[in-house]
């Protein structure tokens, strides 16, 4: 599992507190440089993150990342 997202995003903050507080393993993708982007443009080609690739799902928006990590990898949050 890869989260693309920048640190001084609010939003990518709200994913990685849930990724965090269910301690799920994931590798963290920031988003600085263009390799970062071309690989986030190959996900989503609106651009915008936090992105979440999990296997061969792609996952946008910070809520929804919550409610896939929810569903999918159940944790202390629930």
């Amino acid at each position: 599992m890869k989260l693309y997202a920048h640190p001084f995003s609010s939003y990518c903050q709200k994913s990685l507190i849930a990724l965090y507080e269910n301690d799920t393993p994931f590798a963290f993708r920031l988003l600085e440089g263009e390799g970062a982007f071309a690989e986030l443009t190959a996900l989503w080609p609106i651009r915008k993150f936090p992105v979440l690739q999990d296997g061969e799902r792609t996952v946008v928006e910070a809520t929804a990342i919550i409610e896939h990590l929810t569903v999918r990898y159940p944790g202390l949050c629930d």
